[in-house]
C-alpha cells in the first residue's frame, strides 16, 4: 500500500530547525547527506529539512500549504512542555465539534497544531511519561493543504492517487469544509455518514498521517515556492504509478530514477517514489 512518507522544508540553517523539532517536539533526528530528517518513533512520515537557495518567505497572500498537526493524548501537557522551551503556544480549547487543540509556529514561522486524541468532554488524563520530551508519545496526524476547487483536488488525491476519504467536517461559521484522506483500509465507525461527529475522535487516534484539505469557495491561493519554504509531500508507492496516472490523465514529470512529480491545480507539489 502507498504511504505518505515525507514533507520537505527548504530553510536557511536546516540543522537548527531540525534540532528544534527534536528538542522541542521530541522527534528523532538524523543526518542524511546534506539533509536532516525528523520523525516520531513508529511513523512512516519524516520531515525533510534542506538548505534553501534564498531567504524567505517571499510570497504574500495565502499559501496552498497550511500546517502540520501533532496528535497527542494530552494537549495541555504538551503545551506546557513546549512553552517551557521558550516557544509560545495558544491556549488549548475545544473548537466546535472538531477537536481540542492549540497552535504554534516553529522558528521558521511554519504553522503547527496540537490536536488531542479526544474531545475535551471525553478527556481522561493519561499517566505522563517524563522520559519523553512532550511527556507522552506524539505523532504527525495531519498534513494540511488548501483547495480552491474541491472537485479537482479530490479527483487527484482520492481518485487518481487512491487515498481513502475518512471524514468530512463542515465548519459553517467560518465558511470552510475539512476533508481527511489517508492510504488505509480502515473504515471509520460510521462509514455510511462521513460527516458524523462520532468518526472524529476515532480519526484523531489513528497512528498514521492523514492528508487534510481545507476547502473554501473563493480561495485565492499561492502555489509552493521551489526555492524556500515547504517544498512538497512525498508518497512511497510499492508499484510503478505511471500507468495509473496516465490512465487518470494526470500530468506528471519524471525527475530522476523511480520518482515522478505532480503539481496539483493550486500549486501543491507531490512526489511519488517507487
Amino acid at each position: 500500500m502507498r504511504k505518505i512518507s515525507g514533507l520537505l522544508f527548504r530553510v536557511r540553517q536546516p540543522e537548527d530547525l531540525a534540532a528544534w523539532y527534536e528538542n522541542v517536539l521530541g522527534m528523532n533526528m538524523k543526518k542524511e547527506g546534506e539533509r536532516y530528517l525528523c520523525k516520531y518513533e513508529g511513523q512512516d512520515l519524516q520531515l525533510i529539512f534542506e538548505n534553501a537557495t534564498k531567504s524567505g518567505p517571499t510570497q504574500s497572500g495565502m499559501s496552498v500549504y497550511w500546517k502540520i498537526g501533532i496528535g497527542l493524548p494530552d494537549v495541555d501537557l504538551g503545551r506546557d512542555k513546549i512553552m517551557a522551551k521558550n516557544t509560545q503556544v495558544t491556549e488549548g480549547h475545544q473548537f466546535q465539534e472538531i477537536g481540542y487543540l492549540c497552535h504554534l509556529k516553529d522558528p521558521a514561522l511554519n504553522s503547527l497544531e496540537l490536536l488531542q486524541d479526544t474531545f475535551e468532554k471525553n478527556f481522561v488524563k493519561p499517566v505522563p511519561k517524563p522520559e519523553l520530551t512532550l511527556g507522552q508519545p506524539g505523532k504527525i496526524g495531519q498534513i494540511t493543504i488548501r483547495s480552491s476547487n474541491i472537485e479537482k483536488t479530490l479527483a487527484l488525491y482520492e481518485k487518481a492517487l487512491g487515498m481513502k476519504m475518512l471524514s468530512i467536517q463542515s465548519v459553517d461559521s467560518y465558511g470552510f469544509v475539512l476533508y481527511f484522506l489517508a492510504f488505509t483500509d480502515d473504515d471509520p465507525p460510521n462509514s455510511k455518514d462521513l460527516n458524523a461527529v462520532e468518526n472524529r475522535e476515532w480519526l484523531w487516534q489513528r497512528p498514521y498521517t492523514t492528508l487534510e484539505i481545507q476547502y473554501k469557495d473563493g480561495f485565492a491561493l499561492n502555489g509552493l515556492d521551489r526555492e524556500v519554504g515547504v517544498g512538497g509531500m512525498e508518497i512511497m508507492a510499492p508499484e510503478d504509478p505511471r500507468p495509473g496516472l496516465k490512465e487518470a490523465k494526470v500530468k506528471f514529470t519524471e525527475i530522476g530514477q523511480n520518482k515522478v512529480e505532480i503539481v496539483d491545480h493550486d500549486g501543491f507539489i507531490v512526489w511519488l517514489k517507487f
